[in-house]
């Protein structure tokens, strides 16, 4: 019985010296609290607008990804670790396809990129349009992405590790 406390313990202290939730069984948007500092592994992917992170164990929680020192985040940058991982991470992710002849690819990306991303998760209430509840009328807007809001979720980018790239198939040309 001793022997169960003590190893109890120790096993707590442990925990506390962790830096950062790591994503494990399930979504970790899901039960992370808003400014918690998290480890997610995700596929990067690329909006309109957006850089977007997306969990696997997430398939519907898409994460707006922003580096740390940007310069819109005001008084909330943080520093942003630039090493040889970060910069594996923004060399595939820009690469495009080779152009074919007589065709344009726009958002044609090389790679398909995954990593493990670290950084503060910001959560926002609800994605949009924010209504009043007793008039419908908008009062306001929350959420991350742009233009409008489209997600609850926004990763402030650390550190980036464990880059990987698996290269793309070149779309399928039409024959007539």
């Amino acid at each position: 019985m001793a022997h169960q406390i003590v190893l109890a313990g120790l096993l707590s202290i442990t925990w506390i010296g962790v830096p950062a939730l790591a994503q494990t069984a399930g979504c970790i948007v899901g039960t992370a609290k808003n400014g918690d500092v998290v480890k997610i592994h995700s596929e990067l992917f690329h909006g309109a607008h957006d850089a977007l992170i997306r969990p696997a164990a997430c398939p519907d929680g898409d994460i707006v990804l922003v580096y740390g020192d940007d310069a819109s985040l005001g008084e909330a940058r943080l520093p942003v670790k630039r090493d040889e991982s970060f910069r594996q991470l923004e060399r595939y992710s820009k690469e495009q396809l080779p152009s074919r002849l007589n065709e344009i690819c726009s958002q044609c990306f090389r790679y398909r990129v995954t990593a493990d991303f670290e950084g503060r998760l910001d959560l926002a209430p609800s994605a949009g349009w924010k209504r009043d509840p007793r008039t419908g009328k908008v009062i306001g807007i929350e959420g991350f992405g742009h233009p409008l809001p489209f997600s609850r979720y926004r990763l402030v980018l650390t550190a980036v590790s464990n880059v990987q790239a698996v290269e793309r198939t070149p779309p399928a040309t039409e024959r007539h």
